[in-house]
């Protein structure tokens, strides 16, 4: 980290503020060059906003409106998942979308869509109910037809946030966390340091991207004005006894408004039922209620009739960012210095890398510092080994003993794998922060029998006492008394 001026204050080439897919994904960029760079997180973690509450869905592009700045970032990214997951030790399979029509009027509908993928470049192809059927033995026998789009992947969202943070911090990105920011500090028309709860940051350039809060920046920048509100979505997270039995990401026919209810696959084994979409206005509601997860049953169960309601393991709902303009990623008509990366909605994973490298062009053309690539960066995480699915567990023992200390079971989560965690230039400070990245009380019994183990261990890493170990947000503890 720079080191501070006298007066509380660091000096930095680029202040990213988010972290979020989008956030991280811009320092992960950055830090392959020479110039100074910080990101700035509200929350206790990265990867706590949309980010944390997505469908793990990478699309090809398919969907994505032709000729629009989000179909060509989404089809530029598509190709370089293998590579990019491969470097930041995130789960990926490139499974394919099959889009199902069970009505006629549906049935309709793929042409559209067929059609939207021929435009943007994306692999397609029409089939009858059937022939679905035949590529997924789990689809309705009652569908009439699809479209397979087979270069759709998923993603575990949630590692591929650490993966970013985590590589963007080895190369030497102060990643700040607990730190919301509450005013910029203006040289004339433009940001000379951002203000932030953790302390005043100097500031060549700013990048906002922070998701639901963007508009809020640019207000407090004294940027262009725009409106950012909530979306919510609701999930049903099944358990792998079915999850495990799916070859394709099975979804309805997307429209003009939505793109429907899917039953994805999780690379964990898992099942995603969801998501809703309805506007809100409180970037804090997390609430689910049970009208709306009935109607997100019934629409994966119509898709997929195996789907059983007490195969659900978790509930949960999360927002994401609307706006009107979507994809308003570009340099600020008023602040010379600033650069929003904002209005991303849902497909904010699926178009990360190619939303970062586009960021960078745009600060070198800004003039800022960012053209020199650091031979020295350090260009992939060395994979973490884990118990869960490992083909040679004998190996691992001999690796370190630990990994036979088995933490939780549902996941096969060990000593050694939260000891490693907690190692990371960007650290666990939470259960939940934890469970991110190891998948710790994320299994069938979310926690009710490992969490007194995991806890302890985070606890003695964190040196703290167990009753003293945040949930989530640090003020948000187990509550048990000592």
């Amino acid at each position: 980290m720079p080191p501070d001026d006298g007066h509380g204050r660091r000096d930095y080439d680029v202040v990213v503020v988010g972290g979020g897919v989008v956030g991280c994904a811009i320092a992960w960029r950055l830090s392959f060059t020479t110039a100074r760079v910080a990101l700035v997180e509200a929350a206790h973690d990265v990867g706590e906003g949309a980010s944390k509450g997505n469908t793990g869905i990478a699309t090809s592009g398919a969907d994505c409106a032709p000729g629009t700045l989000e179909a060509d970032l989404v089809t530029r990214s598509s190709p370089r998942w293998e590579e990019l997951c491969a470097s930041l030790d995130t789960p990926w399979r490139r499974i394919g979308t099959l889009a199902v029509a069970m009505s006629a009027q549906e049935e309709r509908g793929l042409q559209h869509l067929r059609e939207q993928a021929v435009r943007n470049g994306c692999r397609s192809e029409l089939l009858s109910g059937s022939e679905a059927r035949a590529l997924e033995p789990l689809v309705s026998p009652r569908a009439l037809a699809a479209v397979h789009i087979p270069d759709d992947g998923i993603v575990d969202s949630l590692r591929l946030v650490i993966g970013y943070a985590e590589l963007a911090a080895r190369n030497g990105v102060d990643v700040l966390t607990g730190a919301p920011v509450t005013g910029f500090d203006r040289d004339g028309g433009r940001i000379a340091g951002v203000r932030t709860a953790r302390g005043r940051l100097a500031a060549r350039f700013v990048v906002n991207a922070a998701g639901i809060e963007a508009g809020r920046i640019s207000a407090l920048a004294g940027g262009d004005e725009f409106e950012m509100w909530p979306r919510q979505g609701q999930y049903l997270l099944l358990d792998r006894e079915l999850g495990g039995r799916f070859a394709k990401i099975v979804g309805g026919v997307p429209t003009e408004l939505t793109r429907g209810i899917y039953c994805v696959p999780t690379t964990n084994g898992s099942l995603l039922l969801g998501p809703t979409a309805v506007d809100s206005s409180y970037p804090g509601e997390k609430a689910v209620d049970s009208d709306t997860l009935d109607a997100v049953f019934a629409a994966a169960q119509r898709l997929v009739p195996a789907v059983r309601r007490d195969q659900a393991i978790k509930l949960f709902a999360a927002n994401r960012p609307a706006s009107d303009p979507v994809y308003r990623v570009g340099p600020d008509s008023r602040v010379g210095n600033l650069v929003h990366a904002a209005g991303i909605r849902s497909t904010g994973v699926s178009s990360s890398p190619a939303t970062a490298d586009l960021v960078h062009s745009l600060l070198a053309d800004a003039g800022a510092p960012v053209e020199a690539e650091d031979a020295s960066a350090q260009t992939a995480l060395a994979p973490l080994p884990r118990l869960l699915g490992h083909p040679d567990p004998e190996r691992l023992l001999h690796l370190d003993p630990r990994y036979g200390q088995v933490v939780c079971a549902c996941e096969q989560v060990t000593a050694a794998e939260i000891a490693a965690a907690c190692a990371m230039r960007v650290p666990p400070r939470s259960l939940d922060a934890l469970r991110k990245r190891t998948r710790a009380a994320g299994g069938r019994c979310q926690g009710t029998v490992c969490l007194a183990g995991v806890s302890f261990l985070l606890s003695l890493h964190m040196g703290m006492q167990p009753w003293e170990i945040p949930v989530g947000e640090p003020e948000a503890t187990l509550g048990v008394a000592s």
